[in-house]
């Protein structure tokens, strides 16, 4: 959009030893706290230009997942941080920040340095736990612009801060391409070859794709399929479930896969089913929709007031079978016609998420939201 931009990433870093642990027992710390292993490469700063813009990785040592970082610690990455810039004679004029922990100290710090503008987008790392943890009070009273992923979220954030204006609403793009490409008509819906079902994310327990996979086999019909698509440390164990559900010739598990090629899935497939906790706001429901298909989405999730349950897509609780059956039994109970109408009212919102029009929109609520 004509702005320089400057990209500072500081994610956590764990002792050596963690990396050097074997892989079933990462895979087990992995799904006991459900998150991915970072790599050990992931441990080194670095430097890189992406797509014109400078990205900065300053990794922060953390003993243990979740940790909060004191307040000296915080204090020396923002001179890290602040180096960085002083050298490149760059003073920043807007200071941007995702993640209670440790960008909204980060950005409290720094902004404060320049006398820049300042925001804070929260992604369901604001309830009142973490709000004492991360000092988020005392932090949030020097940044100008509050955000959440959701209004679900936008309305917990509002009451856990006591704040007097419901936090804007940051939503994530899709690439410009995607969008550009998407279908225009919805008419792939007849089910004439079978229902094709689709997962897109992470092998990770609260995305409950065991839920999906039980979900499936208590209405699927012989010509149906369910493709997996992802990895992470529960690949093993959902691929044990497949085997016990009898259903090994009617799931397939692709692993990890390039984003064209994710695409390509969802444009050959129709029903897209993710219903993990704590969903804030998955970019993957927007590609989904852009290629027409029926999206299943979290309630009181990310999507939940995007899509709109039986007119644009579907809500389930999240991990819960008997509602993710009972809608599947609604589809599958609709006529064709009816089913095309939904996949084409996904198609009609999805196209006004691109990257492009989403940047503009939360651009534009961090500017006019200032002290």
């Amino acid at each position: 959009m004509g702005h320089c931009v400057k990209v500072m990433h500081c994610p956590s870093k764990f002792p050596l030893f963690y990396y050097l642990l074997p892989s079933f027992i990462k895979n087990a710390v992995s799904g006991r706290i459900s998150t991915m292993t970072p790599p050990k490469e992931s441990r080194r700063e670095l430097h890189r230009d992406e797509n014109g813009v400078d990205v900065y990785r300053i990794p922060m040592l953390k003993f243990y997942p979740g940790q909060a970082f004191s307040r000296k610690h915080m204090q020396r990455q923002s001179n890290k941080i602040s180096r960085i810039l002083d050298k490149l004679s760059f003073r920043p004029s807007v200071v941007i920040g995702h993640f209670a922990n440790p960008s909204a100290e980060l950005v409290s710090i720094i902004s404060k340095r320049y006398g820049a503008k300042s925001s804070i987008v929260f992604h369901h790392d604001c309830d009142e736990k973490e709000v004492e943890k991360y000092r988020l009070k005392e932090n949030c009273e020097n940044i100008g612009a509050i955000g959440a992923r959701s209004i679900t979220e936008a309305k917990e954030v509002q009451a856990n801060l006591s704040l007097n204006d419901l936090p804007f609403i940051c939503y994530s793009g899709a690439p410009n391409d995607a969008v550009e490409s998407a279908e225009q008509k919805c008419t792939k819906h007849d089910y004439r070859d079978g229902i094709k079902y689709i997962f897109v994310g992470s092998l990770i327990k609260r995305k409950h794709l065991d839920v999906v996979m039980k979900a499936f086999s208590k209405v699927a019909d012989h010509d149906d399929r369910l493709l997996i698509v992802g990895g992470g440390p529960e690949e093993e164990t959902l691929k044990k479930l497949a085997i016990e559900l009898q259903l090994g010739d009617r799931i397939h598990f692709t692993g990890r896969i390039p984003r064209e090629k994710v695409l390509d899935c969802m444009k050959e497939n129709q029903i897209f089913t993710l219903i993990s906790d704590d969903e804030t706001y998955g970019m993957v429901y927007i590609e989904a929709m852009l290629q027409g298909c029926l999206t299943i989405a979290s309630k009181k999730g990310g999507f939940d007031g995007i899509i709109v349950d039986g007119d644009n897509g579907f809500i389930c609780g999240p991990g819960n079978e008997e509602e993710l059956i009972s809608i599947y039994r609604r589809i599958k109970s609709m006529t064709v016609q009816e089913r095309n109408d939904i996949g084409q009212k996904a198609i009609s919102l999805a196209v006004h998420f691109s990257e492009r029009e989403v940047a503009e929109r939360y651009l534009n609520d961090v500017l006019e939201r200032q002290l």
